[in-house]
């Protein structure tokens, strides 16, 4: 007596093309979705925000904070720091970096990405019940809202 073959299953399983082709297209949504907040959101921006409250502190007392080390019997020993006031020019060039870094908190993500964010977002958002008020509470911006008609 014969012993019968197990069957060989596809190795792609009982997924339709049409359940694969969704699933790609959910992949690609979601991952457009963080691409963007996180260009918006990402660890440089919160940098950003910590050096401009640091220039404020620093143009507010006027003052500036410098590193001098410390010598004995020719070796170097340890750092003191110094306070010492900001000279005009100093102030000119800090308030300059100050509107650098505030020019790049408001900056945009990438054109590109903004452009396929806002195509791509009415579909995904009503696909996993996610309302205006979600949205804007991880961070999508209430014009990028408006714009994609949310």
């Amino acid at each position: 007596m014969a012993a019968k073959t197990p069957k060989k299953k596809n190795r792609r399983g009982n997924i339709t093309a049409e359940a694969r082709k969704k699933g790609a297209v959910s992949k690609t949504q979601r991952g457009t979705f963080n691409r963007y907040l996180k260009a918006l959101q990402g660890r440089a921006v919160e940098r950003n925000r910590q050096k401009i409250e640091e220039i404020a502190r620093m143009l507010e007392s006027g003052t500036r904070i410098k590193k001098a080390p410390i010598f004995r019997d020719g070796r170097r020993v340890g750092t003191v720091e110094k306070e010492l006031p900001l000279l005009p020019s100093e102030r000119a060039l800090w308030m300059a970096r100050k509107q650098q870094l505030e020019a790049n908190l408001t900056r945009r993500a990438p054109d590109e990405l903004h452009k396929q964010f806002l195509e791509m977002l009415p579909d995904y958002a009503e696909r996993n019940g996610l309302t205006r008020e979600i949205l804007i509470t991880v961070g999508v911006p209430e014009a990028d809202l408006d714009a994609a008609g949310l």
